[in-house]
């Protein structure tokens, strides 16, 4: 195409021109002489074998294909100036910030975060950790994903997926006490279990999960408590004990049989894991997420 086109600083003097109406307000503008004006329309009409002026006595109007060829360059100029402006505005912007839970960031997040860069045009992302309800209220974001009950979330949220919790163990631990798969939920309040610290998280404690699961006895005073879900998912595959997990983040490794199932799945009513966003975000980048969460969470429960 860049042999078939004329100069590119031609067509600019000829659009200012044109625009402007007139050769010596394009010169102004342009910061150029008159007569350079001149000269680029000339050589632009030679170069076209067009009249692209009609030239009277201290005035040019537009011909028939000057009006065309004006109407074009103009377009394609404005539409140049707005990718520009856009590129700039982002560059300025910064990168969107993403606010998650460290569960939900590493387990299912990060091995699906450069779809989540396509979906939003290539916009650079910085993913930001906030496990507790302090970090999270205090942290500036753009949007997240966040765990908690509607009132929790607030109102600029969408509902992904309702907080569905089971007890899990390693496959290694599985094999070596197979005891442990034929036990009943009241069972499970003397197996060895992996606890979270609780702090202001609003994570399901194992006491909330007995109560669910119709449990009157409480489990024993935890010897150790991490302080990260990660942490707890860590000590499940090493087989020190059973530990409660947390759907859809530990789905690939059920499906896999990295890890099994030490017991019913539980659901929290009104809980879950939501889409959430600013009231600051571009509308644009909310949308895009939006749609690729709801892509990768197509049928919410009502929470």
């Amino acid at each position: 195409m860049r042999y078939r086109l004329p100069s590119l600083n031609a067509l600019a003097v000829f659009e200012a021109a044109g625009r402007l109406g007139g050769f010596s307000r394009a010169a102004r503008e342009l910061n150029i002489s008159q007569p350079a004006v001149t000269r680029h329309v000339r050589g632009l009409e030679a170069a076209i074998g067009l009249a692209l002026f009609d030239r009277g006595h201290n005035r040019v109007a537009l011909t028939d294909a000057g009006l065309r060829l004006w109407q074009a360059v103009n377009a394609g100029f404005g539409d140049i100036s707005s990718v520009i402006d856009s590129l700039r505005a982002e560059e300025e912007a910064g990168p969107l910030i993403v606010s998650t839970h460290s569960g939900f960031g590493q387990q299912w997040l990060m091995p699906r975060l450069e779809g989540l860069r396509e979906a939003l045009g290539g916009r650079s992302v910085s993913l930001s950790i906030a496990d507790r309800v302090s970090e999270y209220d205090g942290s500036a974001f753009d949007i997240g994903v966040r765990h908690g009950s509607a009132a929790l979330v607030g109102t600029n949220a969408m509902l992904l997926v309702r907080e569905t919790v089971v007890p899990v163990m390693s496959a290694r631990l599985a094999d070596a006490r197979p005891d442990l798969l034929a036990v009943t939920p009241e069972g499970l309040v003397d197996a060895p279990l992996i606890h979270m610290d609780e702090g202001d998280r609003p994570w399901m404690t194992w006491a909330q999960w007995f109560r669910l699961a119709g449990v009157r006895r409480t489990p024993p005073p935890a010897r150790v408590r991490l302080n990260h879900y990660p942490l707890v998912m860590t000590e499940v595959l090493a087989g020190t004990g059973i530990g409660l997990g947390w759907r859809p983040l530990i789905d690939e490794m059920l499906d896999s049989g990295v890890v099994v199932a030490a017991g019913p799945e539980m659901v929290r009513p009104d809980w879950g894991w939501w889409f959430v966003w600013t009231a600051g975000a571009a509308v644009g980048d909310v949308d895009r997420a939006k749609a690729w969460f709801r892509d990768r969470f197509p049928e919410p429960l009502p929470g």
